[in-house]
């Protein structure tokens, strides 16, 4: 159990590290909402705790990410922004999952009791907060290109076998974190005439959110 814990963390750890130099690189003033940092009880409550108080330190955009997108180093960041100052809320949504990987909202446009009420972490996410940042912008979303986040083991081992799906260096980081698959142990000459000993496959758990900033 201990050790399915210390892979969890390496993977979760592979995972932010990544995503944190995506939005460093944006340029953009970087406000990371780590578990130490934030506040409530619930997704809902402590995301829309996050953005709030994004807002309460006197920025005008928010742009909210996930660390578990593997390709969130692709956004085009300046078009976000551009976006976002000419009224227009941004949606990064996930592939076939009904998600999003990206959120981009202004202060005008974030009601923070509607927000927190969101069917977060429900398959019916994207098209209710589609329609409520419709709502309170005045204006549809502007949606960004599918991409793929991570939600436990099978995606991770698609991930590190798709050659185009990450970065060569996340990918390495994620190999060395899952450790060999069963079917590399099985694949391994054995020593003695007994079965080769099956590794435990695990979920990795989701990891905490960097939010981007716009003045």
């Amino acid at each position: 159990m201990r050790r399915d814990y210390a892979k969890h963390r390496r993977v979760a750890d592979a995972l932010y590290r990544h995503a944190r130099r995506a939005v460093h690189d944006s340029g953009l003033p970087v406000l990371e909402a780590t578990d130490e940092r934030q506040r409530g009880r619930g997704f809902g409550t402590r995301f829309a705790n996050a953005v709030a108080d994004a807002f309460a330190q006197g920025y005008e955009h928010v742009i909210a990410v996930g660390s578990d997108c593997p390709r969130l180093h692709e956004v085009d960041w300046p078009a976000v922004t551009e976006r976002l100052e000419a009224g227009t809320p941004v949606l990064g949504p996930t592939a076939g999952r009904d998600g999003a990987y990206l959120i981009g909202l202004s202060r005008e446009q974030f009601e923070r009791d509607a927000f927190e009420a969101l069917p977060w972490t429900t398959p019916a996410l994207l098209s209710a907060l589609a329609r409520h940042l419709e709502a309170q912008a005045g204006t549809a979303p502007a949606r960004l290109a599918a991409r793929d986040d991570v939600n436990g083991h099978r995606d991770l081992l698609a991930l590190v076998h798709r050659r185009a799906s990450a970065p060569t260096a996340l990918r390495d980081q994620l190999r060395d974190a899952l450790g060999p698959t069963p079917e590399q142990a099985l694949a391994r000459p054995a020593r003695a005439p007994h079965h080769p000993r099956l590794r435990r496959r695990s979920r990795a758990p989701p990891s905490p959110e960097p939010a981007g900033t716009t003045d």
